[in-house]
């Protein structure tokens, strides 16, 4: 444990505090390959705001994986933009310290809610995924595949605004898979595990399937009659065959729907039932 520190501490002795036209604060997170840390303009001297976040790849041993990946989130940035997806507001690829600069978000990712011990609405539950299957969407058409959809990846804002963050394993669709596996196992499509298929959008829509499952499980007690609907979606979208899972676009446009009939039936019967009771003991 000593070492580690020691080489944590050495490491933040060695980064710059300025990086491009950007002031460099904490570390809020980072993993064996890269770091995100808070950003200001580097001209806001004593400023106490830190409004933006760099992602930097890690000195060390995964430099070169940490830079492949600033360089992939980089190049599918530049080429999506959606108010789901998140925003790329500067970048530099062409020195060897790549870096992307992000607006901070502020929110918990949707892991955090999944694992919370109060359940939600089945409604908030559709809407929720749904703004990732837009983010999605929108990378999809633009000719990316996102490479790595799970709960941690999706920032849910106090008002329920989702952003679908890390690009760092985005590819672009149809590109071959090479020898190493880049993503999170419980969420991959098995093609991608396997490596026998290059790149396909397919393979973002059986991750969101595994994380609407998991809202199934987490949300409130519902009628067979409004659940048997998004299971069924849901076993579309985690096909074993890729051409059977429906496209992004697709899945929007079935979790609208189910939304809106869900939310009528959550609401409808019940608050009406509950005002008139209020009434009464009035």
């Amino acid at each position: 444990m000593t070492d580690v520190s020691s080489n944590r501490s050495q490491e933040k002795c060695k980064q710059p505090a300025i990086l491009g036209i950007w002031r460099l604060g904490e570390v809020i997170h980072e993993s064996s390959t890269t770091q995100l840390l808070l950003a200001q303009p580097a001209d806001a001297v004593g400023s106490p705001r830190w409004d933006y976040v760099i992602k930097r790849a890690r000195s060390g041993a995964d430099h070169l994986e940490g830079s492949r990946q600033i360089l992939q989130s980089i190049a599918a940035a530049s080429c999506a933009s959606h108010p789901n997806l998140i925003a790329m507001l500067d970048a530099s690829s062409t020195s060897n310290q790549p870096y992307m600069v992000m607006p901070r978000l502020e929110g918990e990712p949707m892991q955090s809610h999944l694992e919370s011990p109060s359940s939600k609405p089945l409604p908030v539950a559709l809407w929720l995924v749904r703004q990732t299957a837009q983010a999605l969407d929108s990378l999809h058409t633009t000719g990316w595949v996102h490479g790595d959809v799970k709960p941690a990846n999706s920032i849910v804002g106090s008002r329920g605004h989702v952003t679908l963050v890390d690009l760092g394993f985005a590819s672009r669709i149809h590109t071959l898979p090479n020898h190493h596996f880049r993503g999170t196992p419980e969420y991959a499509a098995p093609e991608a595990l396997a490596g026998s298929l290059a790149a396909i959008p397919a393979m973002d829509i059986f991750s969101l399937g595994r994380v609407l499952w998991q809202w199934i499980t987490r949300t409130e007690q519902v009628s067979q009659m409004m659940l048997e609907p998004v299971a069924d979606l849901v076993q579309l979208m985690v096909s074993k065959d890729p051409d059977e899972r429906p496209t992004a676009s697709g899945v929007v446009q079935l979790l609208l729907q189910l939304e809106i009939e869900t939310l009528g039936r959550h609401i409808g019967p019940a608050n009406t039932t509950s005002v008139t009771a209020n009434r009464l003991a009035a």
